[in-house]
């Protein structure tokens, strides 16, 4: 599949990334490629195709084993299948913070019983795979709590204490080892404060601190493009969640910068240091 490489998107994300998507895909031309749009399903057919394999993947899809799949053929995936694993499994996140000595809410894995909380209400109440702020839930009571996971496996939930200043988080773009930006969100009637929810935006220049914590994370990892939000808590910034296919709409929207460009940037050198080291 000479001058080729893959784009996986999942079919319900398509449309809502359309303009992303035809981004990436003007910009890989720009660079001689033919960026082709694939789904999860379409992709087990590449798998082990022996000749004319593609140049890389670009893994939108939140399916770690599908960037698993393309690196045991050689093939760079971005990103990688531990960022896409963690950064879609948000019970393993918090696990992940703690056992780093990082600043986070108190969590629970849903299928906790209610004495063995050790903290108050007003609960969040996660779905571990949700994302954008889908499956995020406010419960004034643990038996809420239990009415919001009624029907569904509890161990796919978390439960967590509610943070003091809800409404307001601190995302961090980090792409190749470096922060490209902070942008500030805040909901006026809601507690998240999502962009793609009707949250406002303003950058937003984090204390040293914050952004070396942060560039550890992503160095840990060798993550290429995620986000990292940071909610607020007791006059502190506190870990929230890593955002394995973050978006660009925010950045676009509060700053100059082209976060697809760079993006793109950052795969060909990549993968240009790859072919050299004999890698692939």
């Amino acid at each position: 599949m000479e001058n080729t490489a893959l784009l996986v998107y999942a079919r319900e994300d398509i449309e809502k990334n359309r303009w992303f998507i035809g981004r990436l895909t003007d910009l890989a031309a720009e660079r001689g490629t033919k960026l082709q749009l694939i789904t999860p399903g379409d992709a087990r057919e590449f798998f082990s195709c022996v000749t004319d394999h593609p140049a890389y993947v670009i893994n939108r899809s939140r399916n770690a084993e599908i960037s698993r799949a393309f690196e045991a053929s050689g093939i760079p995936s971005f990103n990688n299948p531990d960022t896409i694993l963690l950064g879609n499994d948000k019970l393993l996140e918090y696990g992940f913070f703690r056992g780093a000595g990082l600043p986070v809410m108190d969590t629970v894995c849903g299928d906790t019983e209610e004495e063995r909380i050790a903290f108050d209400p007003p609960f969040v109440v996660k779905h571990r795979r949700g994302h954008g702020g889908s499956r995020v839930f406010l419960a004034g009571s643990f038996a809420e709590a239990l009415r919001i996971m009624n029907g569904t496996d509890r161990s796919e939930w978390i439960v967590q204490k509610m943070c003091d200043e809800p409404g307001c988080d601190l995302r961090l773009y980090i792409l190749g080892g470096r922060i490209l930006a902070g942008v500030l969100r805040r909901s006026e009637g809601d507690f998240r404060s999502n962009f793609s929810l009707g949250g406002k935006a303003e950058l937003f220049t984090p204390d040293p601190v914050i952004c070396g914590q942060a560039l550890k994370i992503s160095e840990y990892l060798d993550a290429d493009y995620i986000g990292i939000d940071l909610i607020r808590d007791g006059g502190r910034f506190v870990f929230n969640e890593i955002e394995d296919a973050v978006g660009a709409r925010m950045l676009y929207e509060v700053s100059d910068l082209d976060p697809a460009a760079l993006f793109m940037d950052h795969i060909y050198e990549k993968t240009f240091q790859i072919a050299e080291n004999g890698i692939k």
